[in-house]
């Protein structure tokens, strides 16, 4: 006696089209020949599982079905006769062989596979291409006008102008395939699609090869590309330049070619997106009265104006001074994190100076000496304790 359909597929009478097709798509691929060699009840219930899906995804069917149970099926899965399974029967069929076999031979063939599948008229789109380029740092902040490289990459044959035919000859049609670069192979009860062997799936053969490219109407060769470099660029940015990766096959598309960049580091700035930071050192006399520094941002010379008493890790912020934003307007900003310069050695004079102005402060001598000792060094500053 046959199973309910909907018990043989694990879910109740009120499933959505979805939830058919979720379960006999689990079913299908725990039970599938190929992950059970030689298992006949599990090719038994595989067989079971498709026929209960051919007539519930069928909604005429599963009216019938609904109402007169197996009975109004003529006693079997295909209106009284005995139940073949076709693929072309399901509607879905080719997103249940494209999750199966993932991104491999029928995953191309039925829409489970990446780009660049082949045609069914044989063309195929072009190869892309990953060309990586260096940059200064300089070039990476402002951009460059003009940049030339030369890519080798498979470009069109001249001779056949790229349909791999010798002169006065053309490609004709797969008689094995009639043109449509598959053909069905029967494994057991199982039909499946694979690419034609007479053509390799293009459809077509050529009876006179071309000479030069020997039928693949493509050629190596070693050509210029010229762009420009958006201002802003990091290391790790993807330049997408459309049309310039391999040529297509039989008048298949051409790839794209993507340009990766390395920026090299610089030694003034530290990149934080599009902001810029950098150390700058000041003179510790300017930090305690305050006053005008210039100060060189990648954008040319500012001047920036400090408050008396600034402290030592003081930060300030130059707006619009930082990295160009990527596919936005205006710049980032430029931060100048500020640290003390301390002289290495002082003249006569300007030790006097600092001495001034160490006794104009008071405080405890000994205290105030080891300061000074520790700032220019007890030897240069020419005092001994008693």
């Amino acid at each position: 006696m046959k199973r309910d359909y909907y018990e043989v597929l694990g879910v109740g009478k009120e499933a959505s089209s979805d939830e058919l097709k979720k379960a006999y798509r689990k079913l299908a691929m725990e039970l599938h020949p190929d992950r059970n060699p030689g298992n006949k009840e599990a090719e038994e219930q595989f067989k079971e599982a498709a026929e209960a899906y051919s007539v519930l995804s069928d909604g005429e069917k599963r009216k019938v079905y609904d109402q007169f149970g197996h009975a109004g099926l003529g006693g079997g899965g295909g209106g009284g006769q005995q139940f073949q399974f076709d693929p072309n029967q399901f509607a879905d069929f080719e997103d249940i062989l494209g999750s199966f076999f993932g991104g491999g031979l029928f995953g191309d063939l039925f829409g489970g596979g990446g780009g660049g599948r082949r045609r069914a008229s044989g063309e195929e789109r072009g190869s892309d291409l990953q060309y990586n380029l260096k940059l200064s740092f300089r070039d990476a902040l402002l951009g460059k006008e003009v940049v030339e490289l030369s890519i080798p990459r498979l470009e069109a044959c001249d001779t056949c102008r790229g349909s791999g035919c010798e002169a006065g000859t053309k490609a004709e049609t797969c008689p094995q395939c009639r043109g449509a670069g598959q053909v069905a192979v029967r494994q057991g009860f199982f039909q499946m699609l694979t690419p034609c062997p007479r053509c390799s799936g293009k459809g077509r053969v050529i009876p006179k090869p071309c000479r030069d490219c020997k039928g693949e109407g493509r050629i190596h060769r070693k050509s210029k590309v010229s762009f420009k470099v958006p201002a802003g660029v990091d290391r790790g940015t993807r330049l997408r330049l459309q049309n310039q990766g391999e040529v297509g096959r039989f008048g298949g598309r051409t790839g794209d070619l993507y340009v990766v960049f390395d920026v090299e580091p610089d030694l003034r700035y530290e990149r934080d997106g599009s902001d810029l930071h950098q150390r700058l050192e000041v003179a510790w006399p300017l930090l305690v009265i305050g006053g005008s520094l210039d100060v060189e941002t990648p954008y040319g010379m500012d001047k920036i104006k400090l408050a008396p008493g600034t402290p030592a890790d003081h930060v300030v912020k130059l707006q619009n001074a930082g990295v160009p934003r990527l596919q936005a307007t205006g710049r980032g900003d430029l931060y100048l994190h500020l640290r003390v310069a301390v002289p290495k050695s002082l003249t006569a004079e300007q030790r006097d100076l600092v001495e001034q102005l160490r006794r104009s402060f008071g405080g405890d001598d000994e205290a105030e000496e080891g300061f000074l000792a520790k700032v220019f060094g007890s030897e240069k500053h020419g005092k001994k304790k008693k």
